[in-house]
């Protein structure tokens, strides 16, 4: 048997870049699952998935990491209104390739009960995020959820630059 010498495809530079992407990924995975768990804290009990228990008109405050309002959502049992308080970019890549997704999502799965959505815009930025269909407390915990993932997720990019 033949015992050679072991090539290395990356460099030190590249195997460091990957793992303290990795390591970010990771983060980002685990605050959003942090934010899903408040959520749920905050309800009296856990809403089942397939639970159709309606909504009454509810008007929720999503603050940032340091307590700030920056988002209003406004839910009834068929129409959810989201009206951001701080500047959010129409083109960031969390609405385009996290929001859109998770509401496409929705429209396209047999529990989803969106039915339609649309954000406007305002000078680039987004002034509301309208949603139509039939909802219940999971999907606006759901909902909640991603929107406050995005937040925070914005918030720490703008003060890291």
């Amino acid at each position: 048997m033949k015992v050679g010498v072991i090539s290395i495809k990356y460099s030190y530079d590249e195997l460091k870049k990957f793992i303290e992407e990795k390591i970010k990924s990771l983060r980002n995975e685990l605050e959003f699952y942090e934010s899903l768990l408040k959520m749920l804290e905050r309800v009296s009990r856990t809403p089942e998935r397939g639970e159709d228990r309606k909504l009454k008109e509810e008007v929720l405050a999503l603050k940032d990491n340091e307590g700030n309002i920056v988002m209003t959502i406004t839910a009834t049992p068929s129409r959810i209104k989201v009206v951001p308080l701080i500047k959010i970019e129409a083109e960031h890549e969390l609405i385009k390739s996290y929001l859109t997704r998770f509401l496409d999502e929705k429209k396209s799965s047999s529990i989803s009960r969106v039915s339609r959505y649309d954000i406007k815009l305002a000078d680039g930025y987004i002034s509301e995020i309208l949603i139509e269909g039939s909802f219940n407390e999971y999907f606006i915990i759901e909902l909640e959820a991603a929107l406050t993932y995005i937040i925070n997720t914005i918030s720490k990019s703008r003060s890291s630059d």
